[in-house]
């Protein structure tokens, strides 16, 4: 059983630091088996910069999606959500059957995008070369 723990901290609120794995052996700060690893979002994108019909690279656990933003609610945006197309290339996407759209908040933005090209009549693609790495 794989049991996942995050911890964060208003002194680094723009990091998470996360385990993989909990060890019943070892004090937490000293364990041998599974390392704390952390992530900071450090490249926060501000209000200013993003607008209604704006397109965006949303980071979502270890994968990124785009999105065209829809309303701006604060701190948070309305964002509706291409998926990620079933296909070698990890830059195609598609419109989904139901729409997805939902609100996060403006700090999950990995950055702005370009809008789609369409490589066929439902796919998608991307100029931007995004990693969430």
């Amino acid at each position: 059983m794989k049991v996942h723990q995050i911890s964060w901290c208003k002194t680094k609120p723009l990091s998470i630091d996360a385990r993989s794995l909990s060890c019943f052996q070892c004090k937490p700060d000293d364990c041998i088996h599974y390392h704390i690893k952390s992530h900071s979002y450090d490249e926060v994108v501000e209000n200013y910069d993003i607008g209604v019909n704006n397109w965006v690279a949303v980071r979502f656990e270890d994968e990124w999606f785009p999105g065209e933003v829809i309303e701006i609610i604060g701190e948070d945006i309305k964002v509706n959500f291409m998926i990620r197309a079933r296909q070698q290339s990890v830059n195609h996407f598609k419109w989904p059957l139901n729409t997805d759209s939902q609100r996060i908040p403006i700090a999950s933005i990995i950055s702005k995008i370009s809008p789609p090209y369409p490589i066929s009549s439902r796919l998608f693609a991307f100029h931007e070369n995004i990693s969430v790495t």
